[in-house]
């Protein structure tokens, strides 16, 4: 244990960060907090920490088995000395600004089970000797800056039931030794730079629970193999390049409490799946595809639905004439909708967003809903033939109106935008829409510092943004070229 000790504190001195209190690394080591029995997860507030095994040899010898040095800022590479620590069974790493690549000798932990090193700007290629850590059961490497492709190694980890590694900038095809990692149950490979078909062999890792697959560019169809995965709670697949997808794939996955499908070139019938089995559903999101048909009273039934995605599709008909109570994000934007607007529209908790389909509004229609829907349709009555404007200029997010060096008035833009809502001026001048779930916030509006030596520089201050959709609309604008600055 003094050799563990004295790598320890080289450890932490070259991260330059001292032991908690708690335990004294000069001293006897694998004391107190450090070994008594109670999960360490109880004792989050002390930061770094470690756990010791003291039941080797008889009872006779001691061993550090966990460290933890999290959300300190840590900055500087993994050190060598990391590695005389041999008996570790869990490595938690997370959120610092360690550097450099991960070193080949973390393939020496062969008794490792959690290792955690995510939201780090650690970089290089994935080392192949992962693949020894054969009794690891969580592993996180999200939100670092790796290049190159998985290793194939990594399918020796065969006793995997979490892996992360989303937003890490990972390339190339999925690997095909990923088929037998068939105790995972969580999979987030979202937001890298994946290319080629998403494995089909997926749909033999029934243990599946959560895929996130999103933010790469993979080749359609998707799967159908997914069929297989009935114990999903989330699947969210998105920003497929190409192919035509079916819909009916999800027909068994009635567990699904989160279902993303944005922009994956799915061309189906709405009706070709039966919504009414999905009782656990929350967050149903299958905009930017190709849909048709109408939208299924079902869908609108589910007692457990908040937030309903189902904008930039070809739906057609009327709106169903109810919802259920727990349904408060509802987008049907640019579709081929018609018919009246139902009474539901109207409820003051719920965000609708209506533009850019061919609605028949009536007085009371335009009076109860938010103003301007009837210029945001696709057939708008609003200016036709007496146009009256030939520019409009806004300062996205703003407070307040500016003045331009050049004397143009940029107008505010302060209107609090939700998840499936939209905002026409008073003026009738211009509107926006904005549609997506923020995860990290509620009003996304982003505000800077000013800008030092920059014309205009406050225009900069402010900017709207959002997770799915944003679109801003210049109405009664005269027919002809305009110039556009973002």
């Amino acid at each position: 244990i003094n050799h563990a000790a004295a790598a320890l504190n080289t450890i932490l001195g070259r991260w330059g960060k001292k032991a908690s209190p708690e335990w004294n690394i000069s001293g006897e080591l694998c004391s107190g907090f450090a070994a008594d029995k109670t999960d360490w997860d109880n004792y989050r507030d002390i930061n770094p920490f470690i756990k010791c095994d003291c039941t080797f040899n008889n009872n006779t010898l001691c061993h550090i088995t966990r460290l933890r040095v999290t959300y300190l800022d840590v900055v500087g590479q993994i050190p060598a000395e990391l590695q005389n620590l041999t008996h570790l069974v869990d490595l938690n790493l997370f959120r610092n600004y360690l550097t450099g690549p991960i070193p080949s000798f973390i393939g020496k932990f062969t008794s490792m089970q959690y290792l955690s090193l995510s939201f780090n700007p650690l970089s290089g290629l994935l080392p192949k000797e992962l693949g020894n850590l054969t009794n690891l059961l969580s592993l996180g490497i999200s939100s670092d800056n790796f290049t190159g492709s998985l290793p194939e190694e990594l399918g020796n980890l065969t006793k995997l039931q979490q892996l992360y590694f989303d937003s890490s900038g990972f390339s190339g095809p999925f690997p095909s030794s990923f088929s037998k990692l068939q105790n995972l149950k969580f999979l987030s490979a979202s937001d890298n730079v994946f290319k080629g078909k998403i494995p089909a062999y997926l749909g033999t890792m029934t243990n599946l629970e959560d895929i996130a697959f999103h933010g790469n560019s993979f080749e359609g169809p998707v799967p159908e193999s997914l069929s297989n995965l009935t114990k999903l709670t989330r699947l969210w697949i998105g920003d497929i390049i190409n192919g035509v997808s079916p819909l009916a794939f999800i027909s068994n996955m009635a567990s699904l409490s989160t279902l993303i499908l944005r922009n994956c070139k799915i061309s189906s019938d709405l009706g070709a799946v039966e919504f009414s089995m999905f009782k656990q559903l929350k967050l149903l999101d299958l905009s930017f595809n190709n849909i048709t048909g109408e939208v299924p009273q079902s869908i609108l039934n589910l007692g457990n639905l908040n937030s309903l995605f189902l904008g930039n599709n070809s739906l057609t008909g009327k709106l169903p004439d109810g919802i259920s109570s727990s349904l408060k994000v509802i987008d049907f934007s640019y579709n081929q909708l018609t018919g009246s607007i139902p009474s539901w529209a109207r409820q003051n908790n719920l965000q609708l967003n209506l533009v850019a389909n061919n609605f028949l509004l009536d007085t009371t229609s335009e009076s109860t809903l938010p103003w301007g829907i009837n210029c945001l349709q696709q057939d708008t009555p609003c200016f036709r033939g007496s146009p009256e404007y030939y520019s409009f200029a806004v300062d996205c997010g703003s407070n307040a109106s500016i003045r331009g060096s050049d004397d143009t008035i940029y107008e505010a833009d302060p209107t609090n935008l939700g998840a499936a809502t939209y905002y026409v001026t008073g003026q009738t001048r211009w509107g926006v829409s904005s549609v997506g779930n923020a995860i990290d916030a509620k009003n996304i509006i982003y505000s800077s510092q000013p800008f030092q030596n920059v014309v205009d520089s406050e225009l900069f201050e402010t900017a709207r943004m959002s997770s799915s959709s944003l679109r801003y609309y210049g109405l009664g604008l005269e027919n002809g070229n305009y110039t556009v600055l973002l």
